[in-house]
């Protein structure tokens, strides 16, 4: 599948799911009055060759997203030096190593040892209720909506098509830019972990849940906690020069007059209404750069249309 359709399949399933994306009120989620609770759900194929979800009464879509096909899998090695198209986002990313920034829990009621759902901090259940446009009092950050998502799965690299996965649209009100948020909540008793990276102040994106839990529209949604840190700018080298290409390749060019071991580029998709898509932030990597020198990349998940370059960083080592 090229690159335009995949990015296409996911926009089209995260417009539904911002489309049906109602109120939060009293702690329930109801998309049962708008998705036909008839509609029984289709296993979709990874080949793209089905991709009709016809979703349930918690689903978040229509059916509308054939293009999902899930055959771009990551390219481990790819060509041109390619970082295996690696997302980044969490603890031991190249852009998390601010992770333990200025995230509490308002209740105290949190342990700093990490769990099996991936937790950096495991916040317990405030029970106070997350409705629109819900402001966490530990993080600058508004929680806009939760709902459940349809479609390809992309904050893992996988791209693998999954059916009525949390979801939150989320907003960093922070003047500086965020270099990295998990933030938990609850449906019910069952927590939901959302990894955000790489998110300029004031803007928004559509996150999915790190571990694919289900999201049930029944049960209340409450507060847990958020670790987040943020930094004064994004890091662009001054030596390195980047350009968006045709065929959703990035052109990196050495402005120095000495060689790069290496150079990674770090780039998110922004949806054409401005909010960026997942809150993964994917990885290209290009070697041995020499002084004057250009080298394009082809990422399997950039596009030239939508793609937009948040970070760039030379390093002395390969490695």
């Amino acid at each position: 599948m090229s690159n335009n359709k995949k990015i296409n399949g996911i926009i089209i399933g995260l417009i539904v799911l911002l489309i049906v994306m109602i109120s939060v009120k009293s702690g329930k989620v109801n998309v049962a009055s708008i998705i036909n609770p008839s509609n029984k759900t289709e296993d979709s194929s990874e080949s793209g060759s089905n991709g009709t979800s016809g979703g349930n009464g918690d689903s978040a879509v229509d059916g509308t997203n054939s293009e999902n096909g899930g055959d771009d899998q990551n390219n481990a090695g790819g060509e041109n030096g390619e970082d295996s198209d690696s997302p980044t986002g969490g603890s031991g990313g190249e852009n998390g190593s601010a992770n333990g920034g200025s995230g509490s829990n308002s209740n105290g009621n949190s342990s700093n040892t990490g769990s099996k759902d991936g937790s950096i901090t495991d916040f317990g259940n405030t029970k106070e209720k997350v409705t629109s446009n819900y402001k966490a009092s530990d993080a600058d950050i508004v929680i806009q909506r939760v709902n459940a998502y349809s479609g390809i799965y992309i904050e893992d690299g996988s791209d693998k098509n999954v059916s009525n996965v949390a979801a939150i649209q989320v907003k960093n009100t922070s003047s500086k830019p965020l270099e990295f948020a998990q933030i938990q909540l609850y449906n019910g008793n069952k927590k939901l972990v959302f990894d955000v990276s790489t998110l300029p102040a004031n803007y928004s994106a559509v996150v999915m849940e790190k571990n694919k839990a289900s999201f049930d529209s029944s049960k209340g949604v409450t507060y847990g906690g958020t670790t987040a840190g943020y930094t004064d700018k994004f890091e662009k080298s001054s030596s390195v020069k980047c350009e968006k290409v045709s065929n959703n390749g990035i052109k990196v060019t050495n402005k120095s007059k000495k060689d790069i071991p290496c150079v990674r580029i770090f780039y998110k998709y922004k949806s054409s209404e401005g909010y960026y898509v997942g809150g993964i932030t994917y990885t290209a990597k290009i070697e041995k750069l020499k002084a004057g020198e250009s080298q394009t990349v082809y990422p399997s998940h950039f596009d030239s249309d939508g793609g937009e370059i948040m970070m760039v960083k030379t390093y002395t080592t390969t490695d």
